[in-house]
């Protein structure tokens, strides 16, 4: 071990202390905390606190429209306590606790959730995005005089000039270029998020000694080229476009999945391969149904689903809107638009009305149900589409069925005539609950009914009643208790002529006894209605008014069996839901399935909203009509929704935002560390960045040639600053120390993607010639195979593994990965058997001679993970450290058991007793509801073998072969101490015998275990190498009559002091068919041992 320990550590070396420095770099407050704080806590006070509180009034001393100002407290001392609620002030006031006077002083307590929201933003100590107080009484700065509000304009010079005068006037210079294989990685890793292989560095070194700019070149070329490219940077602005392949919350057991999210995912990957112009990338996202041909299913409408793979908020709209104003605003133009969704900006010159503005965009249009969503391609397979279509069949027929029992049952003569006598008795209920409470007793559908009231009141409760339902109006004008004595005079009146009662209703009556009650008024109209509805009735004009009213809304006999879900109860919706789970199945996972864009459309008419006041959807405002933002213009916007006037916009040349935002983005991939910190927030909050004549070049060229993101890429990777050595000096630390002067590259660590597919990639497992497709869950076996830009991402969900690693949070628009180190890190590089399973397959892969670990072994390791020759110190340390596993691997051997059976021998001569035809046992298995256990046969009992077999700490011999367990010795003259309790529980029978014998030493122990007893068998011995005991329990005298034992043999080594350190038990060490305990992770070879340590090592962690 004291080889071993060196080794591991200078090949780990600081890969977590490395990620810590820069984690420690991010903000006070991580994007998630100011985003929970902008949706869920400053609405909150900005509509309860600031009339009181705000900027203009602070009674008691007390501003609560600033973070600082709330930390300062009021008049009275400290209200809040960062990190605990339950002492603090203001959670004490809204919770109208006793001694402190309840909050707000108008209206009523705060709704729980709000409350809990306020405890929550507390509890994480009151995060708030970066705030700039300004002085009492000083000038407010204009706004728009901000940086990045300005026209952008093409500074003289290159990306090296502007940074090279930088330094020079700093006293610094550029880093040294970094060597050749260093680059070839970075560029790779960059570009692609792949490594390349040690044939492409030595290929790359070589070039680079001709001629390094020129190798340079091709390289960039070579790679922007590969398809790679476009899995790589997709994966980066899925992260923007909050991409999820689900959505957010589970209701009523639906199934939570976005079956079509993939065809936006491959549409990102497509359209960075094809080098689409960045303005066109983003209109298409915004507005492709208005770009593309129309009534054409075109691929680009996939790109639509940027608007649309966001979270559902359980159907709440305003927060889906929301969320696409956010992905919007943020995503593309790097605003905080949704910050002005309960007042005006308080930093930026975003009124609310142009929050609303953008909303009624949004509310202008709609999205179609998944199986309205347009067939933008075909599956490939014929068999696969029919198969599919037969499905799709079969549960659209299970659910029109389904939907006829509900239109058949509420269409029934008795039901009609139960549904019409309550919606007349429902006329006196006023409350709501207590009408369904009332119409669930009498087991009637709420809705159904609800629909019937709607038909009395206009067609026969009213002063001129429909002539079909005059009589009903006089019968129900009728006391209860003299309905009987009454009704003839009513039938008597009603069948003259002059009243206009309908004939069809006027031949009824007169034809049947006058009604004793209102339920057989309710009977008769039944009669008529089911007779109309039935087509018996003839074809005059009586019975044309009759089904004039019968087959117009409301009536509920006006409802195709295909609506019929609208009667639906709890109860009916379940059986719905599983239906509709069945066909989101089919269409996320089914290869006929053809693949449909997840598109947004116009409304037929547009519908601005107006301003919610202080965000409350009851409190409205002006109407805000669909326009662009004023700081920009304001113009209005006429086009249908306005969403194309709206790309254009954002797109355009003229705005000063998109290419510099999206530059940005850029910078900090290559950089690992944005020019302008606040990556998706422009605004007048964010300080002008050191480099802006650096980032408004870039931007201005990136116009200049056509939005091209791969001219941006060469530009870039071309420069001297890019390619410079991630080396510090004490001078930089001094004088650069964040390296906002560019005076080196930054160091990174690869992200979980880049990681997990370079481990793929070099283990052999990656198949890079896939692209595309239905999502994989982490799980499938085809997901060690894929990229994992292909793995699904689960919003419901989420996947702990690349959580850990800092994937993005699919909840919200995500513009960067901020790194973190957790110890689970470092336990998932270690101990999971993906880490295991990559390591044991390179292991495999590498040429060995002989049985120990040799140099070319050990180089061709290190050409696979690190695409480098092993130093000769290396390759000494790193066959120490596959010696020194090789022994501890021996000790490994100690847990392995094996079961069988076997007959006990006694030499006739020595009289040594030992165990004869050891057979080991073929089937491992579970015999009824047992747990596993090995026995001889697949069929349990056996005739030949009876009820023999070995179970975890149990087992029960045959009638002619006993249950032997065997342990091998790995140790050469080590004193073991073997013990455990046997026990029979049956009183039948007569006992087992049991033994301990050793092939070298003979019988160990000896005993007969009567029924109902039990015996503690314990040995000391001393063991030599390969050694094999056998523990072994026969039936005595062949009578095997309830011989069921448990017993678990324990072996410990006695160390030279005495003390006994645990080995082995044969119940938790019981072991499979692989021959290893199923309870145990299987030891690996030395090989793969060195294998995982390289993966794990800052050289293969880090980019550089």
């Amino acid at each position: 071990m004291t080889s071993q320990t060196p080794f591991f550590l200078r090949l780990l070396g600081g890969s977590f202390a490395v990620a810590g420095s820069l984690a420690a770099a991010a903000d006070t407050f991580p994007p998630e905390q100011i985003e929970f704080f902008e949706k869920s806590v400053r609405p909150v006070l900005a509509e309860n606190c600031y009339n009181c509180h705000g900027d203009h009034k602070h009674e008691n001393g007390l501003r609560m429209d600033l973070r600082s100002a709330i930390l300062r407290g009021s008049d009275y001392g400290k209200v809040v306590e960062p990190g605990n609620p339950a002492a603090s002030k203001m959670i004490k006031a809204i919770n109208h606790a006793a001694g402190v006077e309840a909050m707000p002083k108008k209206g009523d307590k705060l709704k729980a959730s709000d409350i809990a929201a306020l405890e929550k933003w507390v509890q994480m100590g009151l995060p708030w995005p970066e705030e700039k107080e300004v002085a009492h009484g000083a000038a407010k700065a204009d706004p728009m005089q901000h940086w990045a509000f300005q026209p952008v304009k093409k500074p003289a010079g290159t990306v090296d000039s502007m940074v090279g005068a930088k330094l020079k006037a700093a006293g610094l210079d550029f880093a040294p270029t970094a060597d050749a294989a260093t680059l070839c990685r970075r560029i790779h890793v960059t570009l692609t998020g792949l490594q390349p292989s040690y044939e492409d560095v030595k290929a790359f070194e070589q070039a680079c000694a001709k001629n390094a700019q020129a190798a340079t070149d091709a390289l960039v070329g070579r790679l922007l080229a590969s398809p790679a490219y476009g899995e790589r940077w997709a994966r980066l602005w899925l992260d923007v476009a909050r991409y999820a392949d689900t959505d957010g919350y589970q209701v009523a057991g639906k199934n939570t999945r976005y079956p079509y999210a993939y065809t936006y995912r491959d549409w990102v990957v497509k359209s960075l391969n094809d080098d689409m112009p960045y303005d066109k990338f983003l209109m298409y996202q915004l507005a492709a149904d208005k770009m593309v041909p129309a009534g054409q299913n075109d691929p680009h409408l996939a790109a639509l689903a940027y608007l649309n793979v966001g979270d559902r908020f359980i159907s709440n709209k305003d927060l889906q809107t929301d969320d696409r104003i956010d992905a919007v605003t943020r995503g593309m133009l790097g605003l905080t638009v949704g910050c002005a969704r309960c007042h005006d900006h308080k930093f930026d010159p975003i009124p609310a009305r142009d929050y609303y503005a953008l909303y009624s965009i949004f509310n202008s249009s709609e999205e179609p149900a998944n199986e309205a969503m347009p067939i933008i391609g075909k599956a490939t397979n014929e068999a696969d589409i029919k198969d599919y279509d037969a499905k799709v069949a079969a549960i659209a027929k299970e659910e029109l069925d389904f939907k006829k029992q509900v239109y058949d049952e509420i269409r029934h003569p008795e039901r009609v005539t139960e549904y019409l006598a309550f919606a007349q008795e429902a006329v006196t209920i006023k409350d709501r609950n207590t009408l369904k409470g009332r119409a669930g007793q009498l087991k009637l559908r709420d809705k159904v009914a609800d629909q019937w009231g709607d038909f009395l009141k206009r067609h026969a409760l009213k002063d001129k009643p429909h002539p079909v339902m005059i009589a009903w109006k006089e019968f129900a004008a009728l006391p209860a208790d003299q309905f009987a004595a009454k009704a003839p005079a009513v039938v008597e009146a009603m069948i003259k002529t002059e009243r206009g009662l309908n004939a069809v209703t006027r031949n009824e009556l007169a034809k049947r006894p006058a009604p004793k009650n209102f339920n057989e008024v309710a009977a008769l109209y039944a009669d008529i209605f089911n007779t109309c509805l039935a087509g018996k009735e003839p074809d005059n004009a009586d019975w044309k008014q009759v089904r004039e009213i019968l087959q117009a809304a409301p009536s509920p006999m006006s409802v195709p069996v295909e609506q019929a879900n609208i009667f639906f109860t709890r109860k009916d919706l379940t059986q719905m839901v599983k239906n509709s789970n069945a066909r989101l199945k089919l269409e996320s996972e089914h290869p006929g399935a053809p693949p449909r864009a997840m598109v947004m459309l116009d409304k037929p008419k547009p519908a601005d909203v107006s301003i919610f006041i202080r965000g409350n959807p009851s409190r409205r405002g002006a109407v805000a009509p669909r326009g662009w933002l004023t700081m920009f213009g304001g113009e209005s916007f006429k086009e249908g929704s306005g969403r194309l006037e709206l790309a254009q916009k954002i797109a355009s040349k003229d705005n000063p935002l998109t290419a510099r935002v999206i530059v940005n983005r850029v910078w900090a991939q290559h950089f690992g560390k944005p020019l302008v910190g606040q990556t998706s927030d422009f605004g007048v909050q964010t300080d002008k960045p050191v480099q802006q004549d650096v980032l408004d070049y870039l931007a201005a060229t990136f116009m200049e040639e056509g939005w091209s993101l791969k001219k941006l890429h060469q530009r870039i990777l071309s420069s001297r600053t890019y390619q410079q050595a991630a080396q510090v000096s004490a001078e930089k630390n001094l004088k650069d120390a964040d390296n906002e002067l560019l005076s080196r590259q930054n160091r990174q660590r690869l992200d979980y993607e880049s990681m997990r597919d370079a481990m793929l990639q070099v283990a052999g497992d990656l198949n890079p010639g896939k692209i595309g497709g239905r999502a994989v869950e982490l799980k499938d076996k085809e997901a060690d195979t894929r990229r994992s830009i292909y793995l699904l991402v689960d919003r419901y969900d989420q996947a702990t593994v690349p959580a850990m690693f800092d994937f993005a949070n699919p909840d919200n628009h995500s513009p960067i990965r901020y790194v973190t180190t957790v110890p689970q890190q470092a336990l998932f590089l270690m101990n999971s058997p993906f880490m295991q399973q990559r390591s044991t397959k390179l292991a495999a892969a590498t040429p060995v001679k002989g049985s120990t670990v040799d140099s070319e072994s050990v180089q061709a390791l290190y050409h696979r993970v690190l695409r480098r020759d092993a130093r000769p110190e290396e390759v000494e340390m790193a066959q120490r450290f596959c010696n020194d596993a090789e022994g501890l691997s021996r000790r490994a051997a100690a847990f392995v058991w094996r079961y069988g059976w076997g007959q006990v021998e006694k030499d006739a001569a020595t009289g040594k007793v030992s165990l004869g035809g050891f057979e080991p046992m073929p089937h491992y298995g579970k015999v009824g509801q047992s747990t596993f256990r090995w026995t001889p046969e697949k069929v349990h009992p056996s005739k030949e073998f009876g009820h023999l077999y070995i179970g975890a700490g149990n087992g029960h011999p045959g009638h002619s072969w006993p249950a032997v367990m065997q342990w091998t010795s790995p140790f050469e003259g080590q004193k073991i101490r073997i013990s455990g309790v046997i026990k029979r529980a049956s009183e039948r029978g007569n006992g087992v015998r049991v033994w301990i014998i050793s092939n070298r030493a003979g019988k160990i122990r000896e005993e007969l275990i009567k029924p109902a007893s039990s015996v503690d068998i314990t040995a000391d011995l001393e063991v030599s190498q390969d050694e094999v005991l056998s523990f072994v329990v026969e039936s005595e005298n062949k009578n095997t009559d309830s011989d069921s034992y448990t017993w678990a043999p324990k072996i410990e080594l006695v160390e030279a002091d005495g003390h006994l350190s645990p080995l082995t038990r044969a119940d938790t060490d019981f072991c499979g068919p692989e021959g290893w305990p199923i309870n145990r992770a299987k030891a690996q070879t030395p090989l793969a041992q060195l294998a995982q340590v390289l993966m794990m090592s800052n050289e293969f962690q880090f980019v550089d």
